[in-house]
């Protein structure tokens, strides 16, 4: 096959390389003195205990999900590229190519590149990594969404990976600097399913896995021979790093107040108080991708009606439920995308509360209020229905409780529909509701292709378009029009911008976002 290619990348990775985390916001209780970096790059040493609140009974960064243990994951293993909001540089790869119809990537490989095992990266190893990810289809939930429609993988040559799809996919580069694509060495991408999940695994990482306990505890040690990373030359500046699963957020919090670990993740409202006390800082950056927020199918009972679709739109007091439900750290949403994404847009003006208008909407579209408040319309009911996994999201109950009273001020009621999440989950898949409570993190503004395609055609067309849109600027065009639609038309109803802050001792310094909101725990260091 022919195809006129363009160059995207031709750096090899520059000695002492430090990439700015520009799009990084970070808001903090309090502050300490890093201890600075050594001027080659070599560590500052130290023994990091961390506390995370959840195991997903697996540790193979291929089939994560949770952000806590992606952000332990990308520790383990090494990506293709590296993402630094709109722009790539070399990692694994140090140059690829793109086809001028975004359906074929090549990448060329580094040549010093090995695994913890001994073993040396190649070509080879890339493709056994994507083949075994199309393999593991549902059990790599992220990662095999990123290689739906592949029409080939393979290795030209020692240093070479072709890669090729059958419809254009300009959102590939940010697929393959995720941790959910990191590259395993060969007999890894070879291992059975189950035994990667307890830790059969080999990654070129800064990190190497000394031992994972499910539901217990990750043991991570640096790799001293290690000196291929994005942004600076040589090995991780902690020694290693001890992670404990503790699922109660209270508990995490003890543990960091009383000195028995340094960073911990996901803290929650109820424990703001006590940090503060402690004068331990809280850090937080909004996870990319979707806000949190309300999706609506329109095909959907009274969600039909475009006037009842704008009236929940206008009848959300967002700044509200945050305030009474949230942190400060969930910032109030500002568009269909979180303001951490790349090609994000800010639609304020369309993110409004506004429920004298919403009311007047209704009234023009002939819903008229009952005897209890709630509008009628021909016989009709204005009643809808939020869907929510009852595991995943249950804790946002008090927020969905709070949003049914502004919703009813304004003659909508709204019942909330609990499910296991996996029902929930099959549910959304199927288009079996209403409403649906989710947020989706993704540092690709394709992330609204993901969730919404097949809503109106109008937007896929959109949509579609502009995954098949290799120039930049025009493709942000089309991501800028798509989430102005996706609010004008009511598809969706932001709320905040998803976020899970961390807690730190005074003594941790040196953190450092990825562009999908993971801490890198390559960077961070620890004074004495």
């Amino acid at each position: 096959m022919n195809r006129r290619t363009k160059r995207i990348a031709h750096l090899a990775v520059a000695a002492s390389a430090v990439i700015a985390m520009g799009a990084m916001t970070a808001c903090s209780s309090g502050g300490g003195d890093a201890p600075a970096p050594s001027g080659d790059g070599g560590a500052s040493g130290g023994a990091l205990n961390m506390a995370i609140p959840a195991d997903e009974g697996c540790i193979d960064p291929q089939q994560l999900v949770g952000r806590s243990q992606l952000t332990v994951a990308r520790g383990m293993v090494d990506s293709l590229v590296y993402q630094d909001g709109t722009d790539f540089k070399p990692w694994l790869a140090s140059s690829w190519e793109v086809s001028d119809d975004v359906t074929s990537y090549t990448f060329e490989l580094r040549d010093d590149v090995t695994f913890s095992d001994g073993s040396a990266l190649d070509a080879q190893t890339v493709v056994d990594n994507f083949n075994a990810i199309v393999e593991l289809g549902s059990k790599a939930r992220l990662a095999s969404t990123y290689l739906a429609g592949v029409d080939s993988i393979t290795a030209p040559d020692e240093r070479t990976v072709s890669v090729v799809f059958a419809e254009p996919n300009a959102a590939f580069l940010a697929a393959v600097a995720t941790p959910s694509m990191g590259i395993l060495s060969a007999a890894s991408a070879a291992e059975e399913q189950s035994a990667r999940c307890q830790g059969s695994i080999t990654g070129s990482g800064p990190f190497v896995v000394d031992s994972y306990t499910p539901n217990e505890s990750i043991n991570l040690t640096a790799r001293d021979d290690y000196a291929w990373g994005p942004l600076h030359e040589g090995r991780a500046y902690l020694d290693s790093v001890s992670v404990s699963i503790v699922a109660e957020s209270s508990v995490r919090t003890g543990t960091l107040v009383s000195g028995q670990t340094d960073y911990i993740t996901e803290v929650q409202r109820a424990d703001l108080a006590t940090l503060e006390g402690a004068d331990m800082p809280v850090e937080s950056r909004s996870n990319p991708g979707l806000s949190q927020g309300l999706f609506v199918n329109p095909a959907s009972g009274p969600l039909a009606d475009q006037a009842v679709r704008e009236a929940l739109m206008l009848g959300a007091d967002r700044q509200t439920l945050i305030d009474t439900t949230l942190t400060e750290y969930q910032k109030l949403a500002t568009s269909s995308l979180s303001s951490a994404t790349p090609g994000y847009v800010d639609n304020s003006d369309l993110v409004v509360f506004d429920p004298e208008q919403a009311e007047k909407i209704l009234d023009e579209a002939g819903w008229t209020p009952g005897a209890d408040g709630i509008r009628e319309k021909d016989g009709q009911r204005l009643t809808v229905s939020l869907l929510y996994g009852s595991q995943l999201y249950g804790f946002l109950v008090p927020l969905m409780e709070l949003l049914q009273q502004q919703y009813a001020a304004i003659g909508v009621e709204m019942t909330l529909r609990p499910l296991p999440d996996a029902d929930a989950n099959t549910a959304w898949i199927n288009k079996d509701f209403e409403l649906r409570i989710s947020a989706l993190t993704r540092a690709e503004p394709d992330v609204m292709r993901t969730a919404f395609l097949g809503t109106d055609p109008a937007l896929d067309a959109l949509l579609t378009e502009q995954l098949a849109t290799a120039d930049t600027a025009a493709r942000m065009d089309m991501v800028a029009e798509a989430q102005k639609m996706l609010l004008t038309e009511g598809f969706f109803v932001p709320i905040n911008e998803l976020a899970l802050p961390m807690a730190h001792s005074q003594r941790l310094g040196n953190i450092q976002y990825t562009t999908d909101s993971l801490v890198l725990l390559s960077e961070l260091q620890l004074a004495s």
